[in-house]
């Protein structure tokens, strides 16, 4: 056990409450702990990044539970846009005390996800990344995968539709999210919020490596939204295609292979903030 999560048990019992600890052994198995927890669980407090809050939060879409985040993953992009604590006694005063918000659930082919999905480019780097991790990771480990994928990427073609209408045909690649922050804080979806019922989708329209380039330094500066070269837009629903077999990530975690059909479910998960 984290020496972290002994001191927020013993902080918790302090203020009255109880720590019950379940550790995952696989992928997919917070996903199971959470769809069988008792009935009477006030809340839970996931240890771990944005991929194992994306299980928990699949394990919960029947139950009225709300999470709190302790932040251990290289990311953590929900638990820093919600400003989730990460000492002990803030922690523990959280899960006794703490404010609980709606959180919209974006729905990507059937699986849930919170934060955000990719299609193509970034989703190119997570199946490197996933090849060659071992055990926890660090924003240096994703500069290979990140590297390599930018010599060898093929700008694949895609067709998006929002609400049913095509609004783009071409090679590029696209980023799908409830929150505005990216990795290493750029705020692709810089219109994001993650209570009103739509999931914000950028469009980055893209064929060759130096557009590529061009994109990221348009995206650093924020000013990349009303470029030409993007389409962005807030929906309740849409969909990609493409001939080629282009893969897709969710919440860090490779995906699959277009087509997908996406959608959101409004308010469908709670998280803890302190009050």
């Amino acid at each position: 056990m984290m020496p972290v999560v002994e001191e927020i048990g013993r902080q918790l019992k302090m203020l009255g409450g109880e720590l019950t600890i379940r550790a995952t052994q696989s992928a997919g198995h917070g996903t199971e702990i959470a769809s069988n927890l008792a009935p009477q669980t006030q809340a839970v407090l996931v240890v771990g990044g944005d991929g194992t809050v994306c299980e928990v939060v699949n394990g919960l879409i029947e139950k009225p539970i709300p999470i709190l985040i302790l932040r251990t993953g290289t990311e953590n992009l929900l638990a820093r846009e919600l400003g989730m604590p990460t000492e002990p006694i803030d922690v523990a005063r959280t899960l006794m005390q703490g404010r609980a918000i709606p959180f919209d659930v974006g729905v990507l082919n059937e699986k849930r996800f919170i934060a955000v999905a990719g299609v193509g480019f970034d989703a190119e780097c997570v199946v490197r990344m996933t090849a060659q991790r071992e055990g926890h990771i660090t924003h240096g480990d994703y500069f290979w995968p990140i590297w390599r994928t930018f010599w060898s990427h093929r700008f694949p073609e895609i067709m998006v539709r929002i609400e049913g209408k095509t609004v783009y045909q071409g090679q590029g690649f696209v980023l799908i999210g409830n929150i505005a922050r990216y990795s290493v804080g750029m705020r692709i979806l810089s219109e994001a919020k993650y209570d009103d019922g739509l999931l914000d989708i950028c469009v980055l329209k893209c064929s060759s490596r130096i557009q590529l380039i061009t994109h990221a330094i348009r995206i650093m500066r924020g000013q990349h939204v009303n470029h030409r070269d993007v389409i962005y837009s807030q929906c309740r629903e849409f969909s990609i295609e493409s001939p080629t077999q282009v893969p897709v990530e969710v919440d860090g975690d490779f995906a699959g292979h277009l087509p997908i059909k996406a959608s959101v479910l409004h308010h469908a998960a709670s998280f803890l903030v302190p009050s």
